[in-house]
């Protein structure tokens, strides 16, 4: 993995984590599209820190807030939010780690991304027909939690997912927004110490210290402009211009896994 690929790859970690289109299904598509192969275990975990990093310098104060107030600030709205994506994770690998890890890999990423999709366009058209709410209540957040759960599919957006899971269930769209990047934090770190644990194992593979840093540090700065952008623009505009670039790359995958195929599984095969 050449020091470009790093940067590349962090620029597009730190963007797609936050946007509704699918940072694992982005990253599967450029790894094979750069032809890096599987990206280091250190490396990743690096990215998903930068990543982090950004959150918390954009919600601080609400981050603040939470630890300072936990009840008033519904502490436990995000504890519960978490369990589902943790509970189905857990399970998904313990019953089946061999398909889980298949699935993980990119095999039938364009029904994921035509998923994130669907999941755009059905929030938004439901959002229309319900009275919106100030808060995240426990019904929101589970809401919340159940539709983060689902986006462990590649290609199906997490943030998309929970943020339409905060629109189905009538959360205000900023308010939705800022609390499906809080999820974020809880979702991020459990990646970041599972890879920790892999690391142990593998070492820091092919890839320099000094790319590293890069890398991560694209991811932070990628991931500040994308939070400050979704933030904006939600409560402006709708997520259709998502839903029609997420569908425009399940067809390029789809139709590459029909012809070529010699990277992406044909999922009529």
């Amino acid at each position: 993995m050449s020091f470009l690929d790093t940067i590349i790859l962090g620029a597009v970690q730190g963007f797609t984590e936050f946007l509704p289109v699918s940072s694992s299904g982005h990253l599967n598509l450029l790894q094979a599209l750069l032809g890096v192969g599987e990206v280091p275990i250190f490396y990743d975990v690096m990215l998903h820190v930068g990543t982090l990093v950004a959150v918390f310098i954009v919600l601080w104060p609400e981050i603040v807030a939470i630890i300072t107030h936990p009840i008033k600030n519904k502490l436990g709205m995000l504890i519960l939010a978490t369990v589902p994506a943790v509970v189905v994770t857990l399970i998904a690998e313990k019953a089946a780690p061999e398909t889980f890890a298949n699935v993980l890999d990119g095999k039938y990423l364009a029904f994921g991304f035509y998923a994130t999709t669907g999941v755009l366009v059905a929030c938004e058209l439901v959002a229309q027909r319900i009275e919106r709410k100030r808060g995240v209540e426990l019904p929101q957040a589970m809401a919340m939690g159940l539709m983060q759960a689902a986006a462990i599919l590649p290609g199906l957006s997490r943030s998309g997912s929970t943020i339409a899971g905060g629109l189905f269930s009538g959360v205000g769209r900023e308010r939705a927004a800022k609390f499906a990047f809080l999820m974020s934090i809880p979702a991020i770190l459990g990646g970041v110490v599972f890879g920790a644990k892999d690391l142990a194992e593998t070492g820091m593979g092919d890839v320099s210290v000094p790319a590293v840093i890069v890398g991560t540090i694209v991811a932070a700065v990628c991931g500040f402009i994308a939070i400050k952008f979704m933030l904006k623009l939600i409560s402006k505009y709708k997520l259709y211009g998502f839903a029609i670039y997420t569908a425009v790359i399940g067809t390029i995958v789809l139709v590459e896994s029909l012809t070529a195929g010699h990277y992406f599984v044909n999922p009529f095969a």
